[in-house]
């Protein structure tokens, strides 16, 4: 079973070339202010449900005001000790501050419950996650483990406890992907989605991302028309098509969901009748 001190020591080498990637202006010289705005854009794109726990049991969310509100308004000064941490090695104790450290700096696996069920590998830095019938098995009392008591029939208590049970049947799926695809450690662009491939089997390092698998079976360059639904319910608010430019050619391309340009790697935005008029419909 993998310690705490193993977790730190790995998100640290990760935060090693993660502030040289997509984020370096947040990460490169980091400050509690830049490590909250990093906080916000990848809460916005990130769509992995794990991560959203991570968020959430960080930020301790009121479910009934936007979360990203509640994270701007967040006090700036609790991520100073994520700075020392990354900078100045400095420890941290909270094991929701480490694991929220993790997603900044999109180690794999996350969070430490999961990385403490697999085999880490410190040379080169890769964990491999067991089922079995002895003691690495993934099961939900591991996951229960450091949370904070809730009440029986609070709302607050069923929202977690349904977290748990997801986490784990994540988790499972995360295993048995590992098993059916053992030289499969990452995925690539492909055209119009991701593919999952071998690290060493690819030539451009930089081309190969960390598995997510919300990506793998979601997210897709998709054909636009003026009779394509782009808004839910008609709501502007309700997007289902995002869009950003193609690097060479510089003309929109679209997209199924939120999150990053899979080859520029810019934020991705949200559609709007002004793009339909006038890069779609009169084009």
């Amino acid at each position: 079973m993998n310690t705490i001190n193993a977790y730190k020591k790995a998100v640290k080498t990760k935060y090693e070339t993660a502030k040289a990637g997509k984020f370096s202006d947040y990460l490169i010289n980091p400050s509690p202010a830049k490590i909250k705005k990093l906080c916000a854009l990848l809460f916005e794109i990130n769509m992995d449900f794990v991560d959203k726990g991570i968020f959430d049991r960080f930020f301790n969310f009121e479910e009934k005001e936007n979360k990203i509100k509640q994270i701007e308004k967040f006090d700036t000064d609790k991520f100073r000790p994520f700075v020392n941490f990354l900078i100045k090695n400095t420890d941290i104790t909270q094991i929701e501050s480490l694991n929220l450290i993790a997603v900044l700096v999109d180690f794999s696996p996350r969070p430490y419950v999961k990385f403490r069920n697999g085999d880490y590998d410190d040379n080169k830095g890769i964990v491999s996650v067991k089922i079995s019938a002895d003691k690495n098995k993934l099961n939900v009392t591991d996951f229960i483990q450091g949370l904070e008591p809730v009440k029986r029939f609070s709302l607050r208590g069923k929202v977690i406890i349904g977290f748990l049970v997801l986490l784990v049947f994540t988790s499972l799926g995360y295993s048995l992907k590992s098993i059916c695809f053992p030289n499969k450690n990452g995925m690539i662009w492909v055209e119009n989605h991701y593919e999952v491939v071998g690290y060493d089997e690819v030539k451009n390092k930089e081309d190969v991302k960390t598995i997510n698998q919300f990506e793998l079976d979601h997210f897709r360059k998709i054909s636009v028309c003026d009779t394509t639904t782009f808004f839910k319910n008609g709501s502007h608010d309700l997007p289902m098509v995002w869009y950003g430019k193609e690097p060479i050619t510089g003309k929109y391309e679209y997209f199924s969901q939120p999150g990053l340009h899979p080859i520029t790697g810019k934020t991705l935005k949200k559609i709007s009748p002004y793009i339909i008029k006038k890069y779609i419909v009169n084009k």
